[in-house]
Parts: C-alpha cells; sequence; structure tokens
C-alpha cells in the first residue's frame, strides 16, 4: 500500500479487497480508497456523480471506494501497529451535515467476510469510547463513514475474528480510539472539549 495527500484529497493505492460505508459504498475490489475534503457548506444532488467526476479527472485505475469530509486532508492522522494502519479524519462541527468522522482500516493480512464485517464494529467501538473518554455524549455524528479493507498480495490464512479480545481486534480499537483524540486535537487545534463544543453547530 502507498499513500500520499494530493491537495484536498488523501488517496490510498494497493489491491485492496474492501468493505465501506461511503458514498456507493458496500463490498468490491479496489486499487483506491479516497478520503475527499468538500466545503462546510458542501450541497451535492448527486454525491455518488461528483465522486466520479473527480475520480475521472485524476485518471484514477482499478476503481475506488470514497469517504466525504468537511475536514483538511493536513489534519489527517495515520497510525500503524503491526498488521494494521488506521487513517482518521474526525470534525464535530456540523453533525447535520459535514461534521464527520472517517476511518479507513488497513489490514497487511487478509481478512475473512467475518473478521472484515465485524471489524466495522470493532473500529466504531473504539470511536464511541474516544468520544466517552472526552466526556461527550455523543457516539459521533450523522455523516461518519469507514472504509474496512485488506492487501490481496497477503500471504497465509485469512484473520477469521475482529472483535476487540482477539490480537487483530485489540490493535484496531487502540488505533482508532487514540487516532480519533489526536484528529479531534488536531482539528479544533485544542485537546479542550469546551473549545471544540463552541464550533459545534457552526
Amino acid at each position: 500500500m502507498d499513500y500520499e495527500v494530493l491537495g484536498r484529497i488523501l488517496v490510498l493505492k494497493g489491491n485492496f479487497e474492501a468493505l465501506s460505508s461511503g458514498v456507493g459504498g458496500g463490498r468490491k475490489a479496489v486499487k483506491n480508497i479516497l478520503n475527499i475534503q468538500v466545503p462546510h457548506n458542501f450541497s451535492h444532488d448527486d454525491p455518488e456523480g461528483y465522486i466520479q467526476d473527480l475520480a475521472a479527472s485524476m485518471k484514477l485505475e482499478g476503481g475506488y471506494v470514497a469517504l466525504l469530509t468537511a475536514v483538511e486532508m493536513k489534519y489527517v492522522r495515520i497510525l500503524h501497529d503491526a498488521c494494521v494502519t488506521v487513517f482518521v479524519t474526525a470534525g464535530l462541527t456540523n453533525p447535520s451535515s459535514f461534521g464527520t468522522i472517517n476511518i479507513i482500516v488497513i489490514s497487511s493480512e487478509a481478512l475473512s467476510e467475518g473478521a472484515i464485517a465485524g471489524t466495522i464494529i470493532t473500529a466504531t467501538e473504539a470511536k464511541t469510547r474516544a468520544l466517552i473518554d472526552k466526556g461527550l455524549q455523543f457516539t459521533g455524528t450523522t455523516s461518519d463513514a469507514i472504509v474496512v479493507a485488506y492487501e490481496n498480495s497477503s500471504q497465509g490464512e485469512p484473520i477469521l475474528y475482529s472483535g476487540p479480545a482477539t490480537p487483530f481486534g485489540s490493535r484496531v480499537a487502540k488505533l482508532v480510539r487514540l487516532g480519533v483524540k489526536e484528529a479531534l486535537k488536531a482539528y479544533y487545534g485544542s485537546d479542550d472539549v469546551d473549545t471544540w463544543k463552541l464550533s459545534f453547530g457552526h
């Protein structure tokens, strides 16, 4: 896997099996995973078409899954432990639209169908735990999204289970929990939750 930030887009390139809750998501074999920053007032009647046009302009090959957020990619936080890499952007500014927590979990080891789905649960629980840790009284925003993927070049038997008590799941939980906190601190320029709350709804 390679990744880079191209202006307002985080681009992950590889040979992935991915499960996404993002726009036009689902279960796909893709070579690109995108996290795209859009304006705070973004209102598009056809977000899937918007992403398709953007992907075409980038001349991407091999298909993609994509997430949208108002958070600039300079605030992305990337954490790694053994076979797991996590990318997080997080903002709580406008929960009704794009105050979004986006999480991308990449495994360098193959995941079973159950494990790739289970990782979404584990990561979501960890996101919620991070918000509770900060004393917030909500579990996320209305537009949170996630991608879980593994690299097709993975060798050996797939990981079967990904709950937080498993070695793989515990890594995901640890990285996501920390990554959400770090991403929010980066976005708001402060670790003070009262400072974050001043911007809610604006």
